[in-house]
């Protein structure tokens, strides 16, 4: 009885996937977590003034208000990550393939990297991710330097799954 031939392993297609607008967004999550003084996963007019003035946007007081109202989808009065995002028009960007990609890596990066808290960095994602046949070590390296905010070369598992939510 002949066994049957062993496939090569799946090498890792290229990631067709805007490095830049993945840095971007991952840029507007620091700012935005920079100026949600109480962690709640929300900014009030005031915070998200002081957030639009760090990216460059001054806007007024009343026009703060304003743009809260408009983007404020469940009527809290507050603004959450995912409506920032979506009034800095990071949604038209194209990352949604990333974001399913990312959230189905979650669970092995988070046994894989000791927990939601453990910390990542381009090779322990490119294990993971080359294991699941989805992305070059080059673009695993690229994926950490766009989500890294301290520079130190890594992310939580956290941070991860943060922006693959977001995505």
């Amino acid at each position: 009885m002949a066994t049957p031939a062993r496939r090569p392993s799946a090498q890792p297609q290229p990631l067709t996937v805007d490095f830049e607008a993945l840095s971007y967004i991952s840029r507007l999550v620091e700012a935005f977590q920079a100026f949600d003084s109480d962690n709640d996963g929300l900014v009030t007019a005031p915070e998200l003034r002081g957030l639009l003035a760090s990216l460059g946007l001054n806007k007024s007081e009343a026009e703060a208000r304003d743009m809260l109202a408009c983007a404020d989808g469940d009527r809290d009065g507050l603004l959450s990550v995912e409506e920032f995002l979506d009034v800095m028009n990071a949604g038209e960007l194209g990352l949604g393939a990333l974001g399913a990609l990312l959230q189905a890596a979650v669970p092995a990066l988070e046994s894989f990297a000791g927990g939601p808290d453990g910390v990542l960095g381009a090779d322990e994602l490119a294990r993971v991710l080359g294991l699941m046949g989805t992305a070059s070590a080059e673009d695993c390296a690229e994926i950490v330097a766009c989500m890294d905010g301290d520079g130190d070369g890594t992310i939580t598992v956290e941070e991860f799954k943060l922006m693959a939510d977001l995505l």
